[in-house]
């Protein structure tokens, strides 16, 4: 279906680079002194780190829980108290701690079922953490040396994001199945006795149709800020979390919101007098320090994504990536990094994106672009439009080498934050429910005409998309509802919702159950949003990429959508990757897989590609290919 090697392989080792760079996915200073324990993601494994300062110590070998979703992620570890060790959830979701002298690892938990968060208690004796292990998302208290573990609350809900303030008292989100925290969730509390037992679960705050997230209690104080999103955008606010038995007794109290901003991640100071937070617009984050008054202090201001702020001596520590740098963690107040990184600086060979925002049957849509060359001829440079996963995600100025690599290879590059991403508003979030492949899939088509018409050096007949996971059913959709686009990659995709709900992992079953219905009242909801069905009008050429090993979204859902391909007689190649999960993370799986994606881009969008260096397509891989 294409020639290998038909791309600019002088960039090949640009992209090697990029996707073996190490990452840091998120990190916790220690509560005494300058040590930082993080979490660090190196070729598709998460391990705990520890940085005091001068040596860089690798503290696990095996792997951790960990990931950087972009906002609002919940704490996957944090210091004992003494400073001595770290709380940690291991790569099978088993709540273990680490002596960071030492390095011995215990395990607390060994149940079958994961843990999935966790706090320590302010005397360390005891951990509070989200479990499998009674029911589904269950709130469980664990014993600091794995003696016991009590169930707080094990009923028909889903618990996040724990925490527990000064006197105990223990308090998370919480939210039904089929709501998954996106919709609708509350904050509660669990208050315990002289023995450190729960006494039940009790509302804090709640409303109809409003999100809470990021509960975090004020040290030395009843008070507890936690972000909710009631006024369409995502703010913080503040609530007693003592006062009353119930949610009508207790009145929130707006500490610190901004128009048309997503305002998260709170981080109290060690004296409860500020919190620092993250706003996020125009697909950007910045850290904000927030008094207790409202009144606030912009630390950064840049083409740049913070997250999970901490504190250390009176600096605010986040994770911070840019599109030139990985992500790492990085001290805002002072500007500069703190741990280490072996990463060279990318900015010379990979062009610096901007945003555009184009209309969309009246909608705005915002999308990241890499533009072409300044010096480019008109129309010389093809277009690729990247649809990004969740399918609330949001694409924004992070360290994306994928993007980053076609864009070094002088494509202009488009990543639309279509109809139901995050990052603008609840009602943007909610836009495509029910309509999943409907407007959304517009805005997606739509950002090719957006990027020809910002750029005179764009041809916007020559283009072409790719996506991984829910970008991976746009681009299909896209190639099977339009003549837009005259090539296309897809990435372990969803592509038959119906079928798909037999084969996926709770958190797939429950989200498709919210996004498009019940099945017994809604089947044709499934059907109509399932790029299978629109297979039949494919007319160009389909490159199908997918791990062996994704439980999210199964390998067989891409065996359907090739087994239609070719009942079809369509032009596809079907490329397997043994061991990979749901997204790639090995380097050289990544480095094959988009030097795939290059090769069939250039064979049917640039012109006279070959500098000699091509070669024939080999006829004896183990993949599937069609003519």
């Amino acid at each position: 279906m294409y020639r290998r090697d038909l791309r600019d392989t002088d960039a090949d080792d640009l992209l090697a680079a990029m996707a073996s760079a190490d990452a840091v996915v998120q990190a916790a200073p220690a509560p005494d002194d300058d040590r930082v324990a993080y979490a660090k993601a190196r070729e598709g494994r998460i391990d705990l780190w520890l940085w005091d300062g001068a040596t860089d110590t690798r503290l696990t070998s095996a792997g951790v829980t960990a990931m950087r979703y972009g906002r609002g992620d919940p704490a996957w570890f944090d210091w004992h108290p003494d400073g001595e060790a770290v709380a940690f959830l291991s790569s099978e979701g088993d709540l273990s701690t680490v002596d960071v002298e030492t390095g011995r690892i215990e395990t607390l938990t060994g149940y079958d079922e994961p843990d999935l968060g966790l706090a320590y208690g302010p005397d360390g004796e005891a951990i509070a953490v989200v479990t499998d292990h009674f029911s589904r998302a269950s709130l469980a208290l664990v014993a600091a040396d794995g003696s016991r573990v009590e169930a707080l609350a094990d009923d028909e809900f889903l618990y996040g994001d724990p925490a527990v303030a000064d006197d105990g008292t223990v308090y998370a989100t919480r939210s039904e199945h089929r709501h998954l925290f996106d919709y609708e969730a509350d904050l509660v509390a669990v208050d315990r006795d002289d023995a450190g037992r729960g006494q039940g679960v009790r509302e804090v705050f709640a409303a109809e149709g409003v999100r809470v997230q990021n509960v975090r209690p004020r040290p030395d104080s009843t008070e507890v800020a936690f972000v909710h999103d009631a006024s369409g955008f995502d703010a913080v606010a503040l609530i007693d979390g003592r006062e009353g038995d119930s949610k009508s007794d207790a009145e929130s109290e707006e500490l610190y919101a901004i128009e048309r901003a997503e305002v998260a991640d709170p981080a109290w100071s060690p004296s409860g007098k500020t919190l620092a937070v993250t706003v996020t617009r125009d697909a950007r984050a910045d850290v904000h320090v927030v008094d207790r008054d409202g009144f606030a202090d912009e630390l950064t201001d840049e083409d740049a994504f913070h997250t999970a702020p901490r504190w250390r001596d009176g600096d605010v520590l986040t994770v911070r990536d840019t599109p030139h740098e990985p992500a790492t963690v990085w001290n805002a107040s002072a500007g500069e990094r703190v741990t280490p990184s072996a990463s060279p600086d990318f900015g010379a060979r990979v062009p610096t994106p901007t945003t555009l925002t184009y209309g969309s049957d009246g909608t705005e849509i915002q999308a990241v672009v890499y533009p072409p060359a300044a010096d480019a001829d008109d129309e010389s440079v093809p277009v690729l439009v990247k649809a990004h996963g969740g399918p609330t995600s949001f694409d924004r100025f992070r360290f994306d080498h994928r993007a980053a690599y076609l864009a070094a290879l002088g494509y202009c590059v488009i990543l639309p934050n279509y109809r139901g991403s995050d990052g603008y508003g609840r009602a943007f979030r909610m836009a495509n429910d029910g309509d999943w492949g409907g407007g959304d899939l517009d805005d997606v088509i739509r950002a090719a005409d957006a990027a020809d018409a910002a750029y005179d050096a764009v041809d916007g007949e020559r283009s072409g998309i790719y996506g991984g996971s829910g970008g991976g059913l746009m681009a299909v959709n896209a190639l099977g509802s339009s003549d837009r686009f005259r090539a296309g990659a897809a990435f372990y995709g969803v592509y038959d919702y119906e079928t798909f709900l037999d084969d996926t992992d709770d958190i797939g079953w429950q989200l498709m159950k919210r996004e498009l219905g019940d099945v017994a009242t809604d089947l044709e909801n499934y059907r109509a949003a399932s790029p299978i069905r629109h297979v039949e009008g494919i007319e160009d050429p389909l490159l199908v990429l997918h791990g062996e090993d994704d439980a999210r979204v199964p390998i067989s859902q891409s065996e359907q959508l090739c087994d239609e391909l070719e009942t079809h007689g369509k032009r596809y190649e079907f490329r397997r990757y043994e061991g990979e999960p749901h997204g790639f993370g090995r380097c050289e799986n990544v480095v094959d897989a988009y030097t795939r994606v290059a090769d069939l881009f250039a064979k049917y969008l640039r012109v006279d590609p070959d500098d000699g260096r091509s070669r024939p397509h080999p006829t004896d891989e183990p993949d599937r290919t069609s003519n």
